[in-house]
């Protein structure tokens, strides 16, 4: 108390929270910790004359414990934890858990847990470390999780067989607490799915005997992998073929299964459809004898059966014994015929043939050998001969023996008679039967359906005179008979003699035709002709040189030479001769006229038909579709003139008829020519822009065009420079030049030209003005506008918010000189206002001029005081100032 200061002292490193006030906070240094104790001192000054008075006081400071319990860990069930904890400046340290497992000592850091069944069912347990510290110091608490993983458990099941064929579903596999399933084999099959509880196991082609299944799995760590075996048998699937089907003869007696076979068979029975009977039905290639019910059946179907070990199938395979008869044929009875007769063989007879065939010791044929009633046709050798043996062979079915019969065909010979080829004379001229001719005849005799005669009707070859009724039917109908011995009978043959009438044509009247006509020939006439044939000196051709009325069509060696001779040849039966006849046909030449090609022209010229050709004419003239005209309508190449009408309608069709002789008619063709029209354009006024500003082109003409194109001198760019009103944009290089000039060209239909025209645009640079920085002035001075900076413009003028004045307005670099008005409000905004040349628009920048008062102080009136005191300057007085500092001529302070 009475203090008129206090002070705190320490003896350590620490510091206060203030040292000058009686009760402040003390915070510890590093050294004071270390030490453990600090003596802490309060000192107070008095007034004078009293001395100042102190006192101390020990400050002891503790340590605070420190715990960590270590990482959360985790164990397999059945293990203990050993603790990986630490503490610090501990008084005590105790170990507790949630769970009801127990610690070997609870009050050490590496305390050993025994987790109990609780622990391991629930799967974790927090453990916790609480470690006591000196007073007045709290205890520490830290907590660790122990994870509890269970053992996993598996059972691969009971061992099993299967049959080599099957596949094994390992249902009665079980497992408990793994995290992953991996099945394996110590053979060489596989797994429909390795890591599930229950796949199928299918065996490997040719895995047999036993194989070791093992079923692994794996646990949650740090618990190990456990693992079980089952054994699997797999026995081999019986096979069995009973051979291939057989056939034998039952004559044979028995047949030895000589190909049959097995593999893996426990046993082997053969068993029969039939009633036979097996020497060993258990043997794999026992006997069979068949019965002979088996024999009357044809065949019998012999079956094997296999045993196969369990669990495979009982197998059975089966072949067809077939049993073949021995065949018994009859060829008939022998028997005649006539030659030129066939033989059906209807009395033959067979049995158990498989097949048949009919062979023969002549050279005659069978309409089918392999039919038991074949129709035997003799040949030429075999009727000269007389007599054939057919024999009847039965093929049986292998592996038994054939069985043949034989009978003896007698063949008589037939009497022909041949009457010789029919035959043509001509009126009534005698006719030989010389080509007559008889075989095997006893006799002949010759008749007709006329009445003529013969001069010896019963030898071979007589001579017929026809009567004049003969002749009148125009033929005759004459009969040889012959009659033949034994059992054939008489022949007959006929012949046809034509008597033919003499022949007559007329090729018809002489014609005239027009090149590139077909002449149809019509008065022509034809009487008693076998045929006709049209001919020609020339080298046309006919549509049918056959027929009375043809159509001729002349060569162009024919329309060249103008006449063609035609002849009509009547074709008379032998042995009357041909006669003929003929024609002269004209041939005018037809006149052939060409316009020329298509053409096209520009408005204003005149055409010349250079390319129209004529031939053949008599006259030509030209005609127009307009109303233009002809230098010579009359003349092939005339020069055509188009007229105002024919330019406006823009095509004009020329055509040009040419005259022909008689019959040939006039040509005519036509060309068209084409009138295009002249482009024209304007391209407008001369005209001015600002700067880049797009300027578009708004008064230009044009027409007659097909298409336009703006074009520049400079560098600016159009927005579609194929319109006829474009906006164009001026580049920089415009900008330079001041001027550009703009040209519109217009494309005119070919043959026309182009036509072009051509404005300039003038390109105005913009004024721009800079009134400069912002300033500040001291009153009573004026500001020269030095930084304002304006370009482009034909005008300046300066103008202000206040009240002050320019020396002069209209330049530049004005001189402002602020008015009373303008020092009292401190700031003033300057305007340059720039004027542009033509459209442009003017600029103006502004920039604000800061007026500051002069500062004005007063240190205040002289003063004295006594060494030992202060000095307050309350007398000092100040104006405007932005800031004050006192100095002093001597050592004192402010």
């Amino acid at each position: 108390s009475n203090a008129t200061s206090l002070a705190w002292t320490t003896s350590g490193d620490g510091s206060f929270s203030s040292t000058t006030v009686l009760n402040p906070i003390y915070t510890p240094g590093a050294n004071d910790l270390i030490a453990g104790t600090v003596t802490l001192t309060l000192t107070a000054q008095s007034a004078a004359p009293c001395v100042e008075a102190s006192d101390a006081m020990v400050l002891t400071i503790s340590e605070q414990a420190t715990a960590n319990a270590g990482v959360d860990a985790t164990i397999c069930e059945g293990s203990t934890y050993t603790m990986i904890a630490t503490s610090t400046n501990a008084a005590s340290i105790t170990w507790s858990s949630n769970g009801t497992g127990t610690f070997a000592d609870a009050t050490i850091e590496d305390a050993v847990y025994t987790p109990s069944a609780a622990d391991i069912l629930n799967g974790s347990v927090t453990l916790t470390m609480t470690v006591t510290s000196a007073s007045p110091c709290i205890n520490a608490v830290d907590q660790m999780v122990l994870s509890i993983n269970p053992q996993a458990t598996v059972s691969a099941g009971t061992d099993a067989t299967i049959c080599e064929t099957g596949t094994y579903t390992l249902s009665g596999a079980t497992s408990g607490n793994a995290t992953s399933l991996l099945w394996t084999t110590s053979g060489t099959g596989t797994f429909s799915d390795a890591t599930v509880l229950n796949p199928i196991y299918t065996p490997d082609a040719g895995e047999l005997g036993t194989v070791t299944l093992t079923l692994s799995a794996t646990s949650a760590g740090p618990c190990l992998a456990v693992a079980d075996e089952m054994i699997l048998t797999i026995n081999p699937q019986a096979t069995g073929d009973a051979g291939v089907d057989a056939t034998i003869c039952e004559t044979d007696g028995s047949y030895f299964i000589y190909d049959a076979s097995a593999t893996n068979a426990a046993s082997i029975l053969w068993t029969t459809s039939g009633t036979g009977s097996f020497n060993n039905p258990t043997a794999q290639n026992p006997v069979y004898t068949p019965s002979q019910n088996d024999i009357d059946d044809g065949f019998v179907y012999l079956t094997m059966t296999i045993t196969s070990a369990a669990p495979c199938f009982n197998v059975t395979d089966q072949m067809t014994l077939f049993i073949s008869r021995n065949v018994i044929v009859n060829a008939g009875p022998n028997a005649s015929i006539c030659e030129g007769a066939s033989y059906t063989l209807e009395n033959a007879s067979s049995q158990h043939a498989a097949g048949l065939l009919w062979t023969t010791s002549g050279t005659g044929t069978f309409d089918d050998a392999t039919i038991l009633a074949a129709e035997y046709t003799p040949s030429v050798a075999d009727i000269a001969a007389g007599t054939v043996v057919l024999t009847l062979t039965g093929t049986p079915s292998s592996p038994c023996l054939p069985g043949s019969n034989s009978m003896v065909l007698t063949i008589d010979r037939q009497a022909v008679a041949d009457a010789g080829p029919d035959a043509t004379i001509c009126g009534a001229t005698p006719y030989h039967l010389s080509g007559a001719g008889a075989l095997n005849q006893t006799s002949v005799v010759w008749s007709t359906s006329g009445t003529g005669t013969f001069n010896s009707p019963f030898s071979v070859n007589p001579v017929y005179t026809p009567s004049q009724n003969d002749i009148d039917d125009g033929s005759v109908t004459l009969i040889m008979t012959t009659l033949s011995a034994g059992v054939c009978g008489i022949d007959t043959d006929e012949m046809v003699l034509t008597i033919l009438a003499p022949v007559t044509v007329n090729a018809g009247i002489d014609a005239l035709i027009c090149e590139g006509s077909d002449y149809q020939i019509t008065t022509a006439i034809e009487i008693n002709t076998v045929g006709i044939l049209w001919t020609t000196d020339g080298t046309g051709t006919f549509d049918n040189t056959n027929i009375i009325n043809p159509v001729y069509t002349p060569s162009a060696d024919d329309i060249a030479s103008g006449t063609v001779t035609i002849t009509l040849t009547g074709i008379a039966n032998a042995p009357c001769t041909d006669v003929t006849d003929q024609m002269v046909l004209s041939i005018s030449r037809q006149t052939i006229v060409s316009a020329g090609d298509d053409a096209t022209i520009c408005e204003g010229s005149s055409y010349e038909l250079i390319s129209a050709t004529a031939i053949y004419h008599q006259s030509v003239l030209w005609t127009s579709s307009g109303s233009g005209f002809f230098s010579n309508a009359g003349a092939i190449n005339p020069i055509y003139t188009p007229s105002l009408s024919d330019i406006i309608n823009g095509t004009v069709i020329l055509t040009v008829t040419g005259t022909s002789d008689s019959p040939c008619t006039s040509d005519q063709d036509q060309m068209l020519l084409t009138i295009s029209r002249q482009a024209y354009v304007n391209a407008g006024p001369d005209a001015g822009t600002c700067g880049t500003e797009p300027y578009t082109i708004t008064e230009a003409t044009a027409g007659n065009y097909t298409s336009l194109l703006w074009t520049t001198t400079g560098t600016g760019t159009f927005d579609d420079a194929t319109l006829l009103n474009p906006v164009y944009t001026p580049g920089a290089g415009d900008l330079a030049l001041g001027s550009v000039t703009l040209t519109l060209t217009a494309q005119s239909d070919a043959p026309c030209i182009s036509s072009t025209d051509s404005m300039v645009l003038n390109v105005l640079i913009a004024a721009t003005a800079d009134a400069g920085d912002d300033a500040t002035i001291c009153q009573g001075t004026s500001y020269t506008l030095s930084t304002a900076v304006v370009s482009n413009a034909i005008s300046v003028i300066w103008t202000t918010s206040g009240t002050g004045f320019f020396a002069d307005p209209t330049v530049v670099n004005a001189t402002y000189i602020p008015s009373a008005s303008d020092v009292l409000n401190g700031i003033v905004v300057l305007t340059v206002n720039a004027s542009s040349a033509g459209t442009c628009d003017g600029d103006s920048d502004s920039m604000t001029l800061t007026i500051n008062a002069q500062a004005t102080v007063s240190a205040g009136a002289d003063a004295t005081i006594c060494e030992t005191g202060t000095y307050t300057l309350s007398g000092a007085t100040q104006s405007n100032a932005t800031s004050l500092a006192w100095t002093t001529s001597g050592d004192g302070s402010f």
